[in-house]
């Protein structure tokens, strides 16, 4: 998948999410919180999943597109806030696919950052929503706020 697939299948209406999404802690992951391998529906077939992740000790929050295609599975499209800097980007940015190398997992979406400090500071449930909006996606399920006791 290369830039021109990736903006195909982000602009294409009727994508759903139709599981409850809540989050749990994993030892691997600890101190965050995931919600792992959530299915986005979609009328090309294109196999996607979705994986959050949300930090409680730093604030970082973390959501990972990743598709199985024709030239492999990895990421095509990542939002970080609230993290690392990814420099030149600094703490909140976007990743996105430019070619079909980059969906390679020694890749790992390295280049085509882009700076979104404009998402610093929101919550975890205001994030997806507003990433369900950037990529057309319905979400027809529950989603349990990580940051909610």
């Amino acid at each position: 998948m290369d830039r021109a697939g990736f903006e195909a299948l982000r602009d294409l209406p009727g994508k759903v999410i139709r599981a409850d999404i809540a989050f749990a802690a994993r030892r691997q992951t600890s101190p965050a919180v995931v919600a792992e391998n959530i299915v986005i529906e979609n009328s090309l077939g294109t196999p996607l999943r979705l994986h959050i992740s949300y930090n409680p000790e730093v604030g970082s929050k973390t959501f990972n597109v990743v598709a199985a295609t024709d030239t492999g599975t990895g990421a095509i499209c990542r939002l970080d806030v609230d993290g690392p800097a990814h420099r030149p980007a600094g703490r909140c940015h976007k990743h996105s696919l430019r070619t079909e190398r980059c969906i390679e997992p020694s890749q790992n979406l390295r280049t085509n950052v882009q700076d979104r400090p404009d998402l610093s500071g929101m919550s975890v449930a205001d994030l997806f929503a507003l990433f369900c909006t950037m990529a057309q996606i319905t979400h027809v399920g529950t989603f349990t706020d990580p940051t909610v006791p």
